[in-house]
């Protein structure tokens, strides 16, 4: 979602990683944790089995309300957001830090709450070195060691209590039992040091429908207590005390979202389809199986792309096919008989899961990631198609293989497929025999072949994310060179133009997944290029579908052609935008 010049003015502003989307504006509510103060002295030698029994008492006290909170976690966001707190349970049952905390107290004397004190802060110190979804579980650990020293300590004190009114939480990072206590009606939003879209925080946000922007390294340093903060979550943008304009523009955009919200209910169940009678199919990106609701309620048909990367992420341990087949029907039940598109595992990069070791690369963006892992490692591939096909049996469901560089890999693939077909065949496990098996267009290699790759498929999901950042060369992470990346370049408008002619030369469809798809620029190009399918994230999807029942698709591919001629980005970026501001008024750019 693009906007406009505005000139933003505030005291202090943040850009961190947009985790959740949304606009809030409130005051700030400091969530400084529950600081604990460890007396480091050393005790007597008639002290060390009182303090090993008071350890182990803690760590009782602990697991018990854990039960609770689970209990409490399921009733407000279910059962799926619950099961966070199970990595807390496993951790209050590690032999290693149970053995080293008793050995700390009886060998050096140390008092039960420094000695545990310490072995965590070995855990985070760690933890803080290693890559991204290490540093997201960060907040799992302070957590654990907040609980078991407070009932060492036999302090209870409740600080969530002090929040008075609505307001936006600030902390470093944000654990799990944090987030369960609050009134998530005073909640406006959420902001912190910490994180990645990994982590715990970013689900509950997502969960509770509200901004989140994480990653934001030193704003709780310069926010303080009661300040008035706006929270943008579609662009990553934390602003500290604005001034009345910056006020106005932004509750101005929270207006026109919540007429677009409302818009969206009135169009919600009606067909995406042009004024000239052209249907398009209009479904929804999700990342986790608890944003499914938002399909629905939406206006999406489906899902056009279900990325199960979580499964991967989220524990230490592989998921099992019995585990992941159970994930798929949370989504498939609850969206029948509309598609279900799974995205195969596509970790590596910046995904770097603590169930399969995946060596340091100096580019890990162009390693040992998505396809290439699942083709290498069989056994991991294998289990997941079979969950992925066991799960076809009970609704439209359709696989899809990112990272597809070349032709050998989608035979591989393919072969992959019919092996784990004839093993649930032999074990007599039901499946859709006709499953439509398609493959992410997302490396420039894989682009220039689809006249080869579409008569072998059922269809081609374009993914403009890695597309763009490929062809143009530019890491879209890199805020230095942010400005080179642009999905409306010519060159990749002309890429995608082949990609979509190619498909429907070999007779199957095409779809787009990346965050093109969701951007109201594009719209327009992409529907006169005679795109198939535009899956967008659940909140994109009224926007989108408005443009789509408001306009002609012939006029439409006259304005593809159009743009296809600019030899600029900039060029094609200022053409959409008069044509969207003239037909679109109340439309945010």
């Amino acid at each position: 979602m693009e906007k406009s010049n505005f000139k933003i003015k505030c005291e202090q502003m943040f850009k961190g990683i947009p985790a959740s989307s949304g606009i809030a504006i409130s005051k700030v509510f400091i969530l400084e944790g529950e600081a604990v103060k460890i007396d480091s002295a050393p005790i007597d030698d008639t002290e060390i089995e009182t303090e090993v029994e008071k350890f182990k008492a803690a760590i009782q006290k602990a697991k018990s309300e854990l039960k609770t909170l689970k209990s409490k976690a399921a009733q407000r966001m279910g059962e799926e957001n619950a099961r966070i707190f199970d990595a807390h349970q496993l951790l209050l049952e590690d032999d290693v830090v149970i053995d080293e905390t008793i050995g700390g107290i009886r060998q050096e004397n140390k008092g039960a709450d420094a000695a545990f004190y310490e072995i965590m802060q070995k855990y985070l110190q760690t933890m803080e070195k290693s890559d991204e979804f290490f540093r997201s579980r960060i907040s799992d650990i302070i957590d654990v060691k907040r609980r078991v020293i407070k009932h060492i300590q036999g302090n209870r004190s409740d600080y969530l209590n002090k929040m008075q009114g609505s307001a936006v939480i600030a902390a470093r990072d944000l654990t799990p039992s944090d987030t369960v206590k609050l009134d998530r009606r005073k909640v406006k939003g959420f902001v912190t040091d910490f994180g990645g879209k990994t982590s715990h925080v970013v689900i509950m946000a997502r969960s509770m429908e509200v901004p989140a922007v994480v990653g934001l390294h030193k704003l709780t340093e310069y926010v303080h207590e009661g300040d008035r903060i706006i929270v943008d979550g579609f662009e990553g943008k934390v602003l500290i005390n604005p001034d009345e304009k910056t006020i106005k523009f932004y509750r101005q955009l929270q207006e026109r979202l919540d007429d677009t919200l409302i818009r969206s209910q009135e169009i919600r169940d009606f067909p995406c389809i042009t004024l000239d009678g052209k249907a398009i199919e209009l479904s929804a990106n999700l990342e986790f199986p608890d944003e499914v609701d938002a399909v629905k309620k939406h206006g999406a048909k489906g899902v056009g792309l279900f990325r199960s990367d979580y499964l991967y992420l989220k524990s230490s341990n592989l998921p099992t096919e019995e585990e992941q087949l159970q994930e798929y029907l949370k989504i498939i039940r609850k969206t029948s008989p509309d598609p279900v598109i799974i995205r195969t595992m596509d970790v590596g990069g910046d995904k770097r899961p603590l169930s399969i070791a995946i060596p340091p690369e100096e580019n890990p963006f162009l390693g040992w990631r998505a396809v290439r892992i699942s083709l290498e490692r069989k056994e991991i591939f294998h289990a997941q198609l079979r969950a992925i096909l066991r799960a076809s049996a009970e609704g439209n469901v359709k696989i899809l293989i990112p990272m597809i560089s070349g032709f050998d890999e989608l035979v591989e693939c393919k072969t992959a497929i019919q092996k784990a077909k004839l093993a649930l065949k032999k074990d007599k496990l039901p499946y859709d025999k006709n499953i439509e098996v398609g493959v992410m267009i997302e490396v420039p290699s894989a682009a220039l072949m689809t006249d080869k790759i579409a008569p072998e498929v059922d269809f081609l999901s374009i993914g403009t994310n890695d597309l763009v950042q490929y062809m143009l060369a530019v890491d879209r992470g890199n805020e230095r060179i942010a400005y080179l990346y642009k999905h409306l370049h010519p060159a990749v408008l002309r890429i995608i133009r082949k990609i979509i002619y190619d498909g429907h030369q070999a007779g199957v469809w095409v779809g787009m997944c990346g965050e093109m798809a969701g951007d109201p620029l594009a719209t327009l190009i992409l529907l006169g290029l005679d795109l198939d399918e535009f899956s967008v994230s659940p909140s994109a999807v009224p926007e989108i579908k408005n443009i789509i029942r408001s306009s002609d698709y012939r006029e439409s591919a006259k304005i593809a052609q159009k743009a296809l001629q600019f030899e600029k980005a900039s060029d094609v970026e200022k053409f959409m935008t008069k044509i969207i501001r003239k037909k679109f008024k109340n439309l945010i750019l």
